[in-house]
């Protein structure tokens, strides 16, 4: 066993790289496969060099196209006269061994110009490349591989790692599937994707002038015009750790997020949404969307005693939140303390109850604050909640007014302020599992992902929010999951009808789990779900990669 710290996470990847080698023999059986093909497009890389440009990291690049498995491809280098003799010998030395090999020189520097592609880009498929990327030697045949199975893909994207300063492979991304809310928040498919080469002229190719950034545009218009997207779990990309080689790496960055804003930004306009985008670290950003009319949103508290735990919710969601137009709607499960009745009483002028008497049942409970709430929008809310942030209700807002969206989650923290919830990844321990549980509020994981707005497959109903037509439409909450995985259901329900399901960082409370009711497993719970839903647990989270482990819930690689 190896340790879970970020050292030894090194070198999980290690053992990882080692059981994931290319030996001879599976070089020479896909060498055949690839030979094979029925279906064998041309694909065509194309490579930028200018005044920046390394002669040794140049080569190294070129090198790894010319190492593709795939054979049918096409190199194709754009240069100026900043490039220097040097590279411009380098060049023709590789264009006389490699006819495959062509560079197009143009007078002047053209960096800030648009790369032109008609009668350069021969391919049906172009990616992207510069020096400091590599290409894995089974990249393409990974992709036609694909295309073989499935033609009419119009953009394929990969699994990446970072090179460091000795050229050691580190800091995987094993990347989820297709996840139109992480796109917006973080450039995830990468410097380098396959993208069909009608689809980059339908939009124009590169917009040179959202460089450095210009990679993340093209993905984000591509992305509006196709759903035939794929993404391949292999690490198939190699970036040099530009941290350590760029000299002026503060203001590279301060550049790439401008343009990623402004790139973000004209996505979402384009969409017919309204809203700014945040930047909440190097690389990662938030769309915050407009809230159209200020909808009213009723609040369904299940309670029973405990009166502390409900004041306490209570007075946090008047007193941190900034949003006005909300109701509070009690939903109380045979309370019988005196000093709770006691505090009904008190709040009754406010704040409607209802009594929902019997064997506590969640779902029921909830179904019936449903039907007297008279919100646009539901939030369901454990009594043993605090509310953190204070534009906590507009963030859901933003997120669960969107036609595509069927419902929208919340992070939660424990007391002690480790995360207790940032979406739910299926599979964990064979069945459902909250990501990052138990890792710090403070510190990055995983590249970031509990501290953006995603997608993922559920949300805690401990806080969701989601349209009351939509939670009608789907009939509610099954009544025949009482306590356990009433909430996933709902979700895998919602996902079923093709809305999505987003997790928001931007509603931040705490959640003292089960502070209420010891954590109870009913096993008619889990009969009903697994017998609707195994199926669904077995083929794997789609928002959770296969190379990461399903026995703990902190995102680490699985050997």
């Amino acid at each position: 066993m190896v340790e879970n710290d970020e050292q030894d996470e090194r070198k999980r990847y290690q053992l990882w790289l080692q059981s994931h080698k290319l030996t001879p023999e599976i070089i020479e059986t896909m060498k055949a496969a690839a030979a094979s093909f029925p279906y064998r497009p041309l694909i065509s890389v194309v490579l930028s060099v200018g005044s920046a440009t390394i002669e040794n990291w140049l080569a190294v690049t070129i090198d790894s196209v010319r190492a593709q498995l795939y054979d049918h491809w096409q190199l194709c280098i754009a240069s100026d006269e900043s490039a220097g003799q040097s590279i411009e010998l380098m060049l023709a030395r590789y264009m006389a061994e490699d006819p495959r090999i062509v560079a197009r020189h143009s007078p002047g520097r053209t960096a800030g110009a648009p790369i032109d592609l008609r009668d350069f880009v021969k391919g049906e498929f172009i990616t992207f490349l510069d020096q400091f990327g590599q290409l894995g030697a089974a990249a393409f045949y990974q992709v036609v591989k694909r295309l073989n199975r499935n033609p009419l893909d119009d953009l394929l994207y990969w699994d990446e790692d970072k090179l460091d300063s000795e050229g050691r492979r580190v800091e995987p991304f094993f990347k989820p599937d297709w996840s139109p809310d992480l796109l917006l928040s973080m450039n995830y498919l990468g410097e380098c994707f396959v993208i069909r080469s009608t689809l980059v002229e339908k939009l124009g190719g590169l917009r040179r002038g959202f460089a450095p950034s210009q990679n993340y545009d093209l993905a984000l218009r591509a992305v509006e015009q196709t759903d035939r997207i794929a993404h391949l779990p292999e690490v198939l990309y190699h970036r040099r750790n530009e941290s350590v080689w760029l000299p002026h790496l503060a203001d590279e960055v301060a550049e790439r997020d401008l343009q990623s804003t402004r790139a973000i930004g004209e996505a979402v306009r384009r969409r017919g949404e309204d809203g700014a985008v945040d930047i909440i670290s190097p690389g990662l950003y938030a769309v915050r969307y407009d809230i159209r009319d200020e909808p009213l949103v009723s609040i369904l508290i299940p309670t029973r005693d405990n009166c502390q735990l409900l004041r306490q919710c209570l007075e946090s969601v008047h007193r941190n939140t900034d949003y006005k137009n909300y109701e509070i709607i009690i939903l109380d499960n045979d309370s019988a303390e005196p000093e709770t009745l006691e505090y009904f009483k008190e709040i009754a002028a406010e704040i409607q109850i209802h009594r929902c008497p019997g064997p506590f049942n969640f779902s029921a409970i909830n179904n019936l604050g449903a039907a007297k709430a008279g919100g646009k929008f539901l939030l369901f809310l454990n009594n043993d909640t605090r509310v953190i942030r204070r534009d906590w209700m507009r963030a859901m807002i933003e997120q669960a007014q969107r036609p595509e969206v069927g419902a929208v989650g919340a992070k939660l923290l424990f007391a002690d302020g480790r995360i207790q919830h940032a979406g739910m990844v299926l599979g964990i321990c064979g069945m459902i599992g909250h990501a990052f549980r138990f890792k710090s509020c403070n510190a990055q994981h995983y590249f970031g992902l509990a501290d953006i707005i995603r997608d993922c497959s559920a949300v805690t109903a401990a806080c969701m929010m989601m349209r009351h037509s939509v939670f009608d439409e789907v009939k509610g909450l099954d009544e025949k999951l009482p306590i356990e995985f009433n909430d996933v259901d709902l979700c895998l329900r919602l996902r079923q009808r093709r809305y999505l399901v987003v997790y928001t960082p931007l509603a931040l409370l705490n959640h003292y789990e089960s502070a209420t009711r010891h954590r109870i497993h009913v096993p008619g719970d889990l009969e009903v779900f697994m017998k609707r839903w195994g199926s669904c647990l077995k083929s794997g989270d789609p928002y959770y990669n296969r190379n990461l482990t399903l026995a703990r819930e902190d995102w680490t690689i699985a050997l």
